[in-house]
């Protein structure tokens, strides 16, 4: 039995399983980056139209996997040093986690969720696009993303510093307002988007009938269109934290991926044409200007159809010449 206190014991716990379950997401990057990567790629290579975009979406995913192995790779590296190489560390290795600051770690953070921030409000405005308030989506969008890199700006300016990267409790406190910008964002985007899906949901199925709405309803539409991976992600850090649970630990390390996730599952509906776009609103005018009836068809007598029978009789006739016959007639030729 350990001499160390339980709660010693459980923190210092959460932050090795979060490091565990970082390296699964990781590995959930990976498999959606090679996904991406492969139907853009595909897409690239038939010089269709949209070039320029899927251009820009093929460097966007391998951005992001860059950020996404940079923070695998400097987060396993500090689970090693608390764990392994500095294990008599004061405090054990939960206060060495807290007190350790890496800038690549760090950078690589902030840098995803810049990604994912831009992309999430880029689905919304593309989403509130040919519609009245569209001046005022893009608005509130373009503050956001200014909110997001003044408060990650400042987080890394702070932790960077030689006098306060040791200092965990204001690395760490600052952490939870730019997590909580970023989590509001995430939020406002998601109930602007939900909406939209099922204003348009609405229209469509008015149009159409209902059974041609559905799409744009579906939970997985809008699990992926309002990047709730992330938002939960953000809620699954911010609760503990804010009741100074040590669960927090776990779920900053798993944050760092699941912002990475989201995007890479909007990219992949983008590339494979399953996500919105600029022809969804589109369709949804031309429909409800010019409503498309059922054409009417008349009326088909069975019994008659089956009393109408052809009948059609063929016969084959076949005549065989022998090849005496054929000499015969050859004879018969000459002579004449």
């Amino acid at each position: 039995m350990s001499d160390l206190p339980a709660y010693q014991i459980f923190a210092e716990g959460t932050w090795l399983y979060g490091a565990i379950v970082t390296g699964v997401l990781y590995g959930v990057v990976v498999v959606l980056y090679i996904m991406c990567a492969r139907s853009i790629w595909g897409r690239m290579r038939a010089h269709g139209i949209g070039c320029n975009k899927n251009l820009f979406f093929f460097c966007y995913v391998n951005f992001l996997f860059i950020l996404g192995t940079v923070y695998f790779a400097f987060n396993t590296w500090i689970t090693q040093l608390g764990f392994i190489n500095d294990r008599n560390y004061p405090g054990g290795p939960s206060i060495f986690e807290e007190n350790t600051s890496s800038p690549p770690l760090n950078t690589a953070f902030v840098l995803s969720n810049w990604c994912a921030d831009t992309l999430m409000i880029w689905r919304c405005i593309v989403v509130y696009r040919d519609t009245k308030i569209h001046f005022l989506v893009t608005t509130i969008g373009v503050l956001m993303i200014i909110a997001s890199v003044a408060t990650g700006s400042l987080w890394l300016v702070i932790v960077s510093r030689p006098a306060q990267s040791g200092n965990g409790w204001m690395s760490f406190s600052f952490l939870f307002p730019y997590i909580s910008v970023s989590l509001a964002i995430n939020i406002f985007v998601s109930l602007f988007t939900v909406s939209r899906l099922m204003y348009h949901r609405a229209r469509v199925s008015r149009v159409l009938g209902p059974g041609h709405g559905t799409i744009y309803a579906s939970f997985a539409a809008m699990i992926v269109e309002s990047a709730a991976v992330y938002s939960i992600s953000s809620l699954l850090y911010l609760i503990p934290y804010a009741a100074n649970s040590p669960l927090a630990n776990s779920f900053m390390q798993i944050l760092g991926e699941s912002q990475i996730i989201a995007p890479l599952l909007i990219i992949y509906r983008v590339s494979e044409g399953k996500a919105w776009t600029h022809g969804h609103t589109r369709t949804a005018t031309l429909n409800n200007s010019h409503p498309m009836r059922p054409m009417p068809h008349p009326p088909i007598n069975l019994s008659q159809q089956r009393s109408e029978v052809l009948n059609i009789e063929v016969t084959f006739e076949t005549t065989k010449h022998t090849d005496l016959e054929n000499k015969r007639n050859d004879a018969v030729a000459i002579a004449v």
